[in-house]
């Protein structure tokens, strides 16, 4: 691996085109998360593997009989790699367009300023590739804590109006 010496600083023009590529991606990958993930169906399967978790560990607290215990698993294992496949759905097209961006993309268009700089924390000097990571990586976990929030309030409200349809049914 090569190593570049960093030795001019880095206009400020190119930090806010690298930044806004940086959140282009971001935006682009917590769409495609949100479409091809579906969310709805992943707190279902969540809440379900829960159940059936929460009520295999008490039949094997209770020593049940194996077969009961082997029943139960079998029941929670194909949930459990239904939602592995779920999670997984939006990184086929996620992680292509990131190595894209990454490795053809920003060396293509930013080369001749591949010496340059920004000064970051505990001075550290990024090069652009390292901006647009820095980015993506405080971006995407902004956003995967504010989606994680959204995600819980709207389970709650789901929760609420299904016991709300159940007692109006009762």
């Amino acid at each position: 691996m090569t190593t570049i010496a960093l030795n001019a600083l880095m206009p400020m023009s190119t930090v806010i085109i690298l930044v806004a590529i940086g959140v282009a991606y971001v935006a682009f990958s917590t769409f495609a998360q949100r479409k091809v993930g579906n969310p709805k169906k992943m707190r279902e399967l969540q809440q379900r593997m829960k159940t059936l978790s929460s009520e295999l560990n008490a039949l094997i607290k209770q020593n049940a009989p194996k077969e009961e215990i082997n029943k139960k698993q079998s029941e929670l294992m194909p949930l459990m790699s239904e939602n592995m496949k779920t999670s997984i759905k939006p990184m086929l097209i996620i992680l292509p367009i990131f190595f894209l961006l990454y490795y053809l993309a920003l060396p293509t268009a930013f080369h001749s300023i591949a010496n340059e700089y920004v000064p970051f924390l505990f001075s550290m000097k990024l090069n652009y590739a390292g901006v647009f990571f820095a980015c993506v990586f405080i971006l995407g976990i902004i956003s995967s804590i504010v989606i994680m929030v959204y995600d819980k309030k709207k389970a709650k409200l789901e929760r609420i109006a299904e016991q709300a349809s159940d007692a109006a049914q009762a």
